[in-house]
């Protein structure tokens, strides 16, 4: 964690710590939108910060808005729901899996929906009840009808022999969204934008407003402007990033070349995303599905964000949970 302000907080589960630190940046300017009030603090979990990379210390892209208890889910990586409950178990009620019925799809790229049959069958394992209510881009609901077809036998067996599977749990709410408010309850109000992920046809980012807090999810993407409107002085903006020059690292025969102009179509270089931060003027920027490619460290991404951006930067690990 890299220079957090006053009231920022951070606890890492692993080890069971909460890091507090006084500020060193002046606080950007409040949202003009307005937030359903809500009685408890706003968090932000991260289930997966990793890539498609098969890396075991970092789960697929996933995270959770959790808002006055109740858990809100971006993406639906592997292990979502084995880190949901992970988190459970350490104080967080809202990520227990029987309660996870609600989750957000910024694209549907395999590694940020390889976790969806998990998280549509695996909560009602558990005892979930209500079915899954899921928001995403064209194509969300004919995803989700042809994993309920795919595995109907098991939906028959679980309903029908001696598991007593309720019948309703395993069901999806799907729905195709498009920009604009696409959901609102008693503790969050959610806005869809478009933004630029390469050939996808349509790719969004998620803006959660909640007790005063705004949160800003840019999903994966190329430099958009979409991204700074919606901030727009937000409290907390997560965004993905690269860092570094070098071969993709799942197809090491590929060019360099031609990965790095994958890279700049598709996704956000740290230059361009100190850029990004410092027009949104982001409270905290949060990094996550970030990769570093080359010889690039860590130290080298943070220090191509600061070029532009000053404020305060936090590099996502697995399990975290940050209270902007």
């Amino acid at each position: 964690m890299r220079n957090p302000p006053a009231g920022f907080s951070r606890l890492r589960f692993p080890f069971l710590m909460i890091i507090c630190i006084a500020a060193a940046f002046p606080i950007a300017a409040q949202s003009q939108q307005s937030a359903p009030a809500s009685s408890k603090d706003v968090e932000i979990v991260f289930l997966g910060t990793g890539t498609p990379a098969p890396n075991a210390d970092r789960q697929g892209p996933s995270l959770a808005i959790v808002a006055n208890g109740k858990a809100y889910l971006v993406d639906a990586g592997s292990g979502v729901v084995r880190q949901a409950n992970s988190v459970f178990q350490r104080g967080i009620p809202g990520l227990r899996p029987a309660e996870l019925d609600i989750a957000f799809l910024t694209h549907l790229h395999s590694d940020h929906t390889l976790g969806l049959p998990d998280l549509i069958f695996t909560p009602w394992i558990a005892e979930r009840t209500k079915p899954l209510r899921l928001f995403g881009p064209e194509g969300t609901k004919e995803m989700a009808a042809h994993i309920l077809e795919a595995f109907k036998e098991d939906i028959q067996v679980r309903t029908t022999g001696l598991e007593g599977g309720n019948t309703s749990g395993y069901k999806v709410d799907a729905h195709d969204v498009q920009s604009g408010n696409v959901y609102q309850d008693g503790n969050v109000s959610v806005k869809a934008f478009l933004v630029k992920h390469g050939s996808w046809k349509e790719a969004l980012g998620y803006r959660f407003d909640s007790a005063g807090k705004s949160i800003v999810v840019s999903g994966d993407t190329a430099p958009a402007e979409s991204v700074v409107a919606a901030c727009a002085g937000c409290d907390a903006l997560i965004h993905e990033v690269y860092s570094g020059r070098g071969q993709n690292p799942n197809k090491l025969s590929m060019p360099v070349e031609q990965w790095m102009k994958y890279e700049s179509e598709f996704h956000t270089s740290a230059v361009e995303l100190g850029e990004i931060a410092a027009k949104a003027k982001a409270k905290i920027l949060i990094l996550t599905h970030w990769t570093l490619l080359g010889s690039a460290k860590e130290d080298d991404m943070v220090r191509e964000i600061r070029q532009k951006y000053s404020g305060p930067i936090v590099i996502a690990r697995d399990l975290d949970v940050i209270v902007p």
